[in-house]
């Protein structure tokens, strides 16, 4: 018979291993020695073993008797369940996933680096990139006067600027029924300026204040502001304050700004937190 422990070769009728020690029971009384008659073999290298070899001389692999392999079988490393690898079928799908997934990120790294028409297209089709008019138009001045346009910059905007171009409507005629446009007259010129809401209040009551934007005196200008990142309310300010007489300006006036998330979200986004007062 053999040991469950150790598999040592013991006599018909013990009830103790002579070698471990471990008390047998009534299955392991019942193996004959005839079942382990064959000529040993290890299960790791196929080497033959002599009967009383605990380990294969050539592996290393610890040697268990064929009796009792059937018992012990579950718990030896050689028949643990050894991960599959995955179906070629499902690794082909991973690896275009893969590749899909680095093909859109390049592009979209490409769309919001590059100012090429093609980029250009593609962000207006996603709104990365938006256009608003402030003002297109002729704004008359009156004297010692100003005219003002309100606009909103979203949150989250970037890249937020405010361009285009004025100019003073040559013939403009003042009070005294004579031009403004002379070539002796100094009063021709215009202020143009960007400012914030609070700024906006404070310039307004005749302060000094700090300006997004300002053009200085002239008769006409291109704009280019850069505002900062985020949202808030400005003022585009055309101002005569200066002169005694009235005249006309026309002007075409853009807010630009790029953002990740559509208009239509910010909207639902505001008009939910407006539902709970915040």
């Amino acid at each position: 018979m053999l040991c469950t422990l150790c598999s040592t070769n013991l006599p018909d009728g013990s009830q103790f291993c002579l070698k471990c020690g471990q008390k047998l029971d009534a299955t392991a009384q019942s193996v004959a020695l005839a079942t382990i008659s064959a000529q040993p073999t290890c299960d790791e290298c196929g080497n033959s073993l002599p009967r009383s070899a605990e380990f294969c001389p050539r592996c290393g692999r610890p040697v268990v008797a064929t009796a009792n392999r059937s018992a012990l079988g579950p718990v030896l490393p050689s028949d643990f369940e050894r991960p599959q690898p995955l179906p070629w079928p499902r690794l082909q799908l991973l690896v275009v996933l893969w590749l899909l997934a680095l093909i859109l990120l390049g592009a979209a790294l490409w769309v919001t680096t590059s100012d090429t028409a093609v980029a250009e297209q593609a962000k207006e089709f996603v709104r990365w990139s938006h256009t608003q008019t402030i003002v297109d138009g002729a704004l008359p001045l009156n004297a010692r006067s100003f005219s003002s346009r309100e606009f909103t910059v979203p949150r989250g905007a970037l890249s937020t600027s405010v361009s285009g171009e004025f100019s003073e409507t040559p013939g403009t005629t003042g009070k005294a029924g004579k031009t403004n446009a002379t070539a002796k007259d100094r009063d021709t010129e215009i202020d143009v300026l960007v400012l914030t809401d609070a700024a906006f209040a404070i310039w307004r009551s005749g302060y000094s204040t700090q300006t997004s934007y300002e053009s200085g005196p002239v008769a006409t200008a291109m704009i280019n502001a850069p505002l900062p990142a985020g949202g808030g309310v400005y003022h585009l300010v055309f101002s005569n304050r200066s002169s005694p007489r009235a005249r006309t300006v026309r002007a075409t006036v853009l807010l630009r700004y790029k953002s990740w998330v559509p208009d239509a979200v910010v909207h639902l986004k505001d008009q939910f937190w407006s539902w709970f007062g915040l």
